[in-house]
């Protein structure tokens, strides 16, 4: 096959026997190297979400006001949008090649730029909540292990957590799957240990007690958060782990494969946060809500239970470098994928510096940086399945489409900044404020749900007037 762009951006012939999928780049996957099956995505979606953050996420669920139903509830639903995932690999396994490069075919190469890079944005800030959570939970992890909580020790947890993300990261996408299959199950396993302990010791009384809150100003917002932080997140990186899918993989099975691994271990770790918030009312808002967590914990549950997070977190951490490195190349950024990762991880480094030892607030930032975020991937999720199912289910994608000098499809890039700007003009981020973000959208998210649905009838109308 013609390597039109290979991870070192070189015009040459690619042997499919001689390449592995991690020297590929975006170049399209050889019939030989499409053998994975879609339990293997399971692991890799389980192992991307089952990181100590989801509990994080069950508290700012109910820091919305609601009840331990509509929590629950929430976090059902929010966790759904991995729905968006599911067809992001499905579009994967059918075009053999990274998910923004599909994106081609709807933007134009050349097109394709801007929302690539706003992509590669969300990557790196993603990272950076990676390290931070990583390095929490180590500085977590030699607290209970009965070390003082100093600056000394917080700066030594990121530097070991951050040598070793980048260590793994260069150890080749095969390995990492290997390792992800067996801190998924310790992890995982002694996660639901931690749930029964948790549901043993809660105080029900308390919990059950929790008032109801608004559908439309708790429930709703509250939804679109967890949407943001997974499935929004996470549709612009299904395809880079499912392109060598085999053709005997059937879409539903891929389908399954990646909202179920993904879906079980966040609904589980979400559970534990909203039980949890019994005991620790202000979890959601702590400055180190993981360290927090570890205290609450027997020592001898809380040293491997926070010993095995930090290892989840690793995997978590090396699968957001690894996307990001792939769309440097999608937009044309002509680095080896080993010096684009190490390019990603000194910048997100930077950032958990500023983050740790500067201003001291990491979910306050953190939520704004999922609503922005989420606004601009919202928009491009809608474009992208709308594309895949309406040209791309049956026919496949062309070569000439994802690597020929296409330039820019300008209606789908207007569709695409409009359903944006839509969704800020009524989203409040914490330092862009909307103009129309009052009334039900007032501290709330809801932004996403409209920045999704005008770029999805834009796009349509496009496609209609357009044929």
């Amino acid at each position: 096959m013609n390597s039109k762009d290979t991870a070192s951006g070189s015009y040459n012939q690619v042997a499919d026997t001689e390449t592995s999928i991690d020297d590929l780049g975006i170049d399209l996957v050889p019939p030989s190297q499409q053998t994975k099956k879609p339990a293997e995505l399971f692991f890799v979606w389980c192992a991307a979400n089952i990181g100590v953050l989801g509990v994080v996420y069950g508290a700012i669920i109910v820091s919305f006001g609601l009840s331990f139903f509509q929590s629950v509830l929430a976090a059902i639903v929010g966790v759904a949008s991995f729905s968006l995932v599911g067809i992001s690999s499905i579009a994967g396994k059918i075009g053999r090649t990274t998910t923004l490069t599909l994106s081609r075919s709807s933007f134009g190469k050349r097109g394709n730029i801007a929302p690539t890079a706003f992509c590669w944005v969300n990557l790196m800030g993603w990272e950076a909540v990676n390290i931070i959570t990583g390095t929490l939970t180590l500085a977590a992890l030699f607290a209970a292990l009965g070390f003082e909580e100093t600056t000394i020790i917080t700066a030594l947890s990121l530097v070991l957590f951050g040598g070793l993300t980048v260590v793994v990261s260069m150890l080749g996408q095969n390995t990492v799957l290997f390792m992800q299959k067996w801190i998924t199950r310790t992890f995982g396993a002694m996660t639901l240990f931690v749930v029964l302990y948790l549901m043993a010791t809660a105080d029900w009384a308390v919990i059950m007690a929790l008032p109801s809150g608004s559908w439309i100003t708790g429930f709703l917002p509250a939804v679109s958060i967890i949407a943001a932080g997974t499935g929004i997140s996470w549709a612009i990186a299904g395809a880079d782990y499912s392109r060598d899918q085999s053709p005997s993989s059937s879409k539903k099975d891929i389908f399954t494969s990646v909202v179920g691994g993904a879906g079980l271990p966040l609904i589980l770790l979400m559970f534990t946060g909203i039980l949890l918030t019994a005991q620790i009312p202000d979890l959601a808002s702590n400055e180190n809500p993981i360290s927090a967590i570890g205290r609450l914990l027997p020592s001898w549950m809380a040293i491997p239970y926070l010993a095995a997070a930090t290892a989840g977190i690793v995997t978590i951490a090396v699968l957001s470098l690894y996307s990001a490195s792939l769309n440097l190349l999608s937009m044309g950024i002509k680095l080896k994928q080993r010096t684009a990762i190490a390019l990603d991880a000194v910048l997100v480094l930077g950032i958990a510096l500023y983050v740790l030892f500067v201003s001291g607030d990491f979910l306050g930032p953190f939520i704004s940086f999922l609503v922005f975020c989420g606004v601009f991937l919202a928009a491009w999720a809608a474009i992208f399945i709308t594309d895949f199912y309406t040209k791309h289910q049956q026919a496949g994608y062309s070569e000439e489409e994802l690597y020929g000098e296409t330039g820019t499809i300008k209606p789908t890039l207007l569709c695409w900044i409009a359903g944006s700007i839509s969704g800020l003009m009524v989203t409040n981020t914490g330092f862009i404020d909307g103009p129309f973000a009052v009334g039900i959208f007032a501290d709330s998210s809801l932004g996403l749900f409209v920045s999704f649905i005008v770029s999805m009838v834009l796009y349509r109308i496009t496609l209609k007037t357009t044929r």
